[in-house]
């Protein structure tokens, strides 16, 4: 049984997502949250981690002019970050140390 206690919900947002040129795409996966509480957001050809626990941005890969971020995904811990982009390889990055550690390709096109 439901009580009448409702959950209160507030009328302005606690925090708001600035991401200009977020690409408003269907087929890809541009935002994620992470289990160690980090957003990865995919924005053209940079992929962006905002940390909730200091609200801090960090630009974690430019992947250049030629190519563009498709997908973003954490690993269940929160460590590693898949990005998979438009020219097909899959890059894995460890957000300690902020570098690639892993391109794998197989894929012609996103």
């Amino acid at each position: 049984m439901l009580s009448n206690i409702g959950r209160k919900i507030p009328k302005v947002p606690f925090k708001v997502l600035d991401a200009p040129n977020l690409q408003d795409d269907f087929y890809l996966n541009l935002v994620d949250w992470g289990s160690s509480n980090m957003l990865a957001v995919g924005l053209t050809s940079s992929v962006y981690i905002w940390s909730a626990c200091n609200s801090r941005v960090t630009r974690l890969c430019d992947l250049g002019n030629a190519d563009m971020v498709t997908s973003v995904v954490w690993n269940p811990k929160g460590t590693h970050l898949a990005i998979g982009t438009n020219n097909g390889p899959v890059q894995i990055w460890d957000i300690q140390q902020g570098k690639m550690v892993r391109s794998m390709g197989g894929h012609i096109q996103r």
